[in-house]
């Protein structure tokens, strides 16, 4: 049986051979499991046979690619960060996927029905009821937020892949799981309008919403002042904010089902926290619910189906391997991105490209 898995760009033959290819980076794999991927056509197999000439050899940033001098997590913030995220890898591994964090998300996403079919996110105007779509913001714009990109440092976005596909072939058969793209690999800041929380002028202590009590599907856009405004507040913030430098604290595979790169920030640093809470401040009337740990979601199990007491063993152990091989490397970005998202969760949509604010900082920066 297969596992029934796909990718926001599963139909490019970038993301086939990227799948295919860090399947070679793996120590003490076992055989893979077939994986369909949606739109897997003649270009993605001539894609993905020229990639799987290459092997760990020509990758050593993948063997051993921990910082040598990481002193661990030194701030009280990261040390709190890093306990949670050893307390989601505990929870997953004696408890299996929870349920009851899963089911509620399967409306978001197409494919579920058919035993054949492959998941992958539903556009906010195709949700039941949907969001609304138009107005001041182009075709989208009632979900919007502010987020690390990963795509600055093609080591980050190997490490990823690796670890993605080293977990995916451990599934069992019948799991279906959406991938998401390389490209689209992110932390996620700040949001300014959650999907479940529409906000169209957070700037207000209201939220800019006609009724507080107002169902999201009949929540207004943005008009194209507001959305301006909004914008170019969160580009002075992030002017404003010096380059971050992200150290990989785990690898997690959560009971909700979401695949994890956890991060801490290096030393005393605190920048994502600080801009978290100014952003807060600028923004009274933001969605309520909004990201307190840094995190980068790799993939995510839609279907809620136990995993079985052996496929949860193998996952775990994968995600204590991964993690004691890439544990303290280090990524600094040199830019944010504000986006308009499309779909849920993948940050597909239209985007902004915000530079953060150290001018001394000339190049992309990964440590080991």
């Amino acid at each position: 049986m297969h596992i029934v898995a796909t990718g926001l760009l599963a139909t490019s033959a970038a993301l086939g051979a990227a799948l295919v290819a860090s399947t070679w980076f793996m120590r003490n794999s076992r055989s893979p499991k077939p994986i369909t991927v949606t739109g897997a056509g003649k270009a993605n197999s001539e894609a993905a046979a020229g990639a799987s000439h290459g092997g760990a050899a020509e990758h050593p940033e993948l063997n051993g690619a921990a910082a040598a001098t990481d002193g661990g997590p030194e701030t009280q913030e990261a040390q709190d960060l890093a306990a949670l995220y050893r307390r989601m890898a505990e929870e997953f591994a004696a408890s299996d996927l929870n349920a009851k964090a899963i089911d509620p998300l399967k409306s978001w996403f197409h494919g579920l029905e058919d035993d054949h079919a492959t998941p992958w996110p539903r556009k906010y105007p195709e949700l039941e009821p949907p969001l609304q779509a138009g107005g001041g913001m182009g075709s989208y714009g009632a979900v919007r937020l502010l987020v690390v990109p990963l795509e600055e440092s093609p080591v980050v976005l190997r490490i990823a892949a690796a670890v993605t596909a080293d977990v995916m072939r451990l599934l069992p058969g019948g799991a279906k799981v959406f991938a998401n793209a390389r490209g689209n690999y992110h932390c996620t800041v700040f949001h300014t309008s959650q999907p479940s929380d529409p906000r169209p002028n957070p700037m207000r202590s209201d939220g800019g919403l006609d009724e507080p009590a107002q169902p999201p599907h009949l929540r207004r856009l943005p008009t194209a002042a507001e959305s301006a405004r909004e914008l170019q507040l969160v580009k002075d913030l992030v002017a404003d904010t010096p380059v971050p430098t992200l150290r990989l604290e785990r690898v997690v595979q959560a009971s909700t089902g979401v695949l994890l790169l956890t991060w801490t920030e290096v030393g005393s640093g605190a920048v994502i926290s600080g801009l978290r809470h100014r952003l807060r401040d600028a923004f009274p009337g933001a969605s309520t619910k909004q990201a307190t740990i840094i995190h980068s979601s790799l993939l995510r199990i839609v279907s809620s189906t136990p995993l079985g007491k052996e496929a949860v063993a193998a996952i775990s152990e994968s995600c204590k391997n991964w993690t004691a091989r890439l544990r303290g490397t280090r990524y600094s970005p040199r830019h944010l991105w504000f986006i308009r998202e499309h779909e849920f969760s993948t940050i597909s949509g239209e985007r902004e490209v915000l530079a953060l604010g150290d001018p001394q900082h000339k190049e992309k920066v990964v440590h080991y």
